[in-house]
C-alpha cells in the first residue's frame, strides 16, 4: 500500500508570518493512521501539539504565541519532515473586495517612489490564486504561491490600501504584520459568499436568480469563447492606455476616457466566471480559512450600485459567513465607505444617480449593526471620471486608525464628524454630529449641503459653522426640517474635524420618496 506523503495546506510556506495571542490552527493531509506533530521552534524555545490522521487530513492547534519572534515551523510524522524558515510571529489581516482593494502599490499615487521604498522584513503577505475553478492548473499554481517578505521585487502585487494600513500599524505597534492578498476587480459582494449562505437572504437570493438568467443555458465552452472574444478587446484596449501613459504618465483619467474610450465592461456572463455568484468564496475564501487572523480589511461595493438597497444585508450575511469560516464570531471586520465618484459621461447627460449615495449609508447602516466593526470614511478622495482613485495612502491610513482605536485600544481618533440630529429655529436648521469634539471647519467653500420643507425638493444650502454644529438657511426653504449633505455622486465635501477626518456623507430623513 502506498504511504501518503506528509503535507501542509499551501497557505503555509517560508516567511509566512503566524498570528499571535490566539490558538493557531495547522492542517494539512498525511498518510491514514500517522501522527503528526507540529512544533514552533524560536529562540531555543520549543512548543508543539500532535494529532493523528484521520481520514486523508489532519488538524491541530498550536498554544498562542508571543508576539515579535522568529524561528521556524517544523512538521514531522515520523518519516517526514517539512521545516518552513524565515516565520515571524504578529498580526495577520486578511484583505478582501474589488479593484480598489486590488490595485498594486506600484500603481498608486507616487506608486514607483512607494515600491522602492517598500522594504519592511516585518510586513509580509501572501496573495491567494487568482482563480476561478479549482482544477489541477489551480493546484499547480496554488503549489508555487508562497509567503513573501516586502520589498520592491516581492510587492508587485500586494494591495497599497493593505500595505499603507499595515505600515502604519506596523510603525505605531512595532509588531510584524501579515497581509493575506485576496480581492479581485469588478466583483459583486455576491461573489464572496457561498451559494448556500446567499440562499438564506432575499438578497442574496436575488443575486443568484438574476446572474443565472444572465447565463441562460449557455455552455462553458460557450462562455470560454464569448472570454476570447472579450479578452482580445480589452487587451487592446488596456494597450491603447499604456500606450498613452508612456508617452504622457501625468495623463488625467478623463483624457485618457475620451481618447481610447471606455473599459469594455461587463465580461461575459457564465457559470465558471469570476463574477458568478459564490465562485470566490469557493475558489479563494475557502483555500486559506482558518488560517489564523487578527481580523478582516475590506474594500468593495462598486460593482453594488444598482443594488444599493440591498447592501446592508448583504454585509450582515458575508461578515457573519467569513467569521464562521474563521470559527470565529469576533474577528474584527474594517471596511472602507465608497468615495465621490461619477462619470464625465453621467454628467454630461446630467443622470441624477443616488445609487452611490444610498450604497454609502447602507455601509454606514451596516457598520452600526455588526459587532466588531470600522467603517473608514474617504468621502474626500474620489476623482472624477476615475472610478479608481490613485490615493491609496489615505485608505490604509484611515483604517488602520481604526483598527489603532478598536482593536487595538489605542486612545486615537479614527471617526469623522457623522450627523446625529437636526432643530429647526426661526427659519434655519442647525446640525448636530457625533465625534466633533475637536471641533468642525471647512476646508474650501462651505458647499454640499441641502436642505428642504418637509415636502418637496432639496435646495442649496448657506452653511456656518458655531462649534460642534452646523447651521443651514436657505431663501428657497422657510420652514426647512430636512438636510443632506455630500448626497450625490461627485461633488464637494469641505466639512472636516479639526482633527483632519472628513465629516460621513448624510441625509436627516432617510425616506425612499426622496429618491
Amino acid at each position: 500500500m502506498i504511504r501518503l506523503v506528509l503535507q501542509a495546506a499551501p497557505v503555509f510556506s517560508d516567511n509566512m508570518v503566524l498570528q499571535c495571542g490566539k490558538p493557531v490552527p495547522i492542517w494539512g493531509s498525511g498518510d491514514i493512521g500517522s501522527t503528526v506533530r507540529v512544533s514552533w521552534e524560536s529562540g531555543g524555545e520549543t512548543v508543539s501539539a500532535a494529532t493523528v490522521v484521520h481520514g486523508l487530513d489532519w488538524k491541530l492547534f498550536l498554544p498562542p504565541l508571543v508576539p515579535g519572534m522568529s524561528g521556524e515551523l517544523v512538521l514531522n510524522d515520523g518519516s517526514d519532515e517539512i521545516r518552513f524558515r524565515n516565520v515571524i510571529t504578529g498580526d495577520v489581516w486578511f484583505a478582501g473586495g474589488q479593484s480598489n482593494m486590488e490595485m498594486e502599490i506600484g500603481n498608486c499615487r507616487n506608486g514607483e517612489a512607494e515600491l522602492a521604498a517598500c522594504a519592511n522584513g516585518n510586513i509580509r503577505f501572501f496573495h491567494v490564486v487568482k482563480r476561478t475553478v479549482v482544477d489541477e492548473d489551480y493546484f499547480h499554481e496554488e503549489a508555487r504561491a508562497k509567503w513573501q517578505v516586502c520589498a520592491p521585487d516581492t510587492a508587485s502585487v500586494l494591495s497599497a490600501a493593505a500595505y499603507f494600513f499595515a505600515r502604519k500599524i506596523n510603525a505605531d505597534l512595532n509588531i510584524p504584520i501579515g497581509i493575506i492578498n485576496c480581492s479581485w476587480g469588478g466583483t459583486s459582494i455576491s461573489t464572496w459568499m457561498s451559494k448556500e449562505q446567499l440562499e438564506r437572504s432575499r438578497a442574496g437570493q436575488r443575486f443568484l436568480d438574476d446572474y443565472a438568467a444572465k447565463v441562460g443555458g449557455k455552455t462553458d465552452a460557450q462562455y470560454n469563447a464569448e472570454m476570447e472574444a472579450y479578452s482580445a478587446e480589452w487587451r487592446a484596449w488596456d494597450e491603447r492606455i499604456r500606450s498613452r501613459r508612456e508617452k504622457e504618465p501625468d495623463i488625467s483619467q478623463e483624457t485618457l476616457n475620451k481618447e481610447c474610450g471606455p473599459c469594455p465592461w461587463p465580461q461575459p456572463a457564465g457559470n465558471t466566471s469570476p463574477y458568478c455568484p459564490a465562485n470566490l468564496y469557493k475558489s479563494r475564501i475557502r483555500r486559506v480559512a482558518p488560517y489564523a487572523l487578527k481580523g478582516f480589511l475590506y474594500y468593495q461595493g462598486e460593482e453594488d450600485d444598482l443594488r444599493a438597497a440591498d447592501y446592508a444585508e448583504m454585509m450582515y450575511y458575508l461578515v457573519d459567513e467569513w467569521r464562521s469560516a474563521w470559527g470565529d464570531e469576533r474577528l474584527p471586520f474594517l471596511f472602507v465607505q465608497l468615495p465621490m465618484y461619477a462619470s464625465r459621461e453621467e454628467v454630461e447627460a446630467g443622470i441624477p444617480s443616488k445609487n452611490w449615495c444610498i450604497l454609502r449609508e447602507n455601509q454606514y447602516r451596516a457598520s452600526l449593526a455588526i459587532a466588531n466593526s470600522g467603517m473608514a470614511v474617504i468621502i474626500d478622495c474620489g476623482e472624477y471620471d476615475n472610478i479608481h482613485p490613485l490615493d491609496k495612502q489615505t485608505v490604509g491610513y484611515r483604517l488602520a486608525l481604526h483598527a489603532l482605536k478598536k482593536v487595538y485600544g489605542k486612545n486615537v481618533e479614527a471617526d469623522g464628524p457623522v450627523f446625529s440630529w437636526a432643530e429647526a429655529h426661526d427659519g434655519s436648521l442647525r446640525l448636530h454630529f457625533d465625534n466633533a469634539e475637536s471641533g468642525l471647519e471647512f476646508r474650501g467653500e462651505a458647499a454640499g449641503f441641502e436642505i428642504a420643507a418637509a415636502k418637496g425638493p432639496y435646495f442649496p444650502a448657506r452653511a456656518q459653522i458655531d462649534g460642534g454644529c452646523v447651521i443651514l438657511s436657505s431663501d428657497k426653504a422657510a420652514r426647512p426640517c430636512r438636510a443632506r449633505y455630500a448626497w450625490i455622486k461627485f461633488g464637494p465635501t469641505p466639512l472636516y474635524a479639526k482633527n483632519g477626518l472628513p465629516a460621513m456623507p448624510f441625509r436627516s430623513c432617510r425616506s425612499e420618496s426622496e429618491e
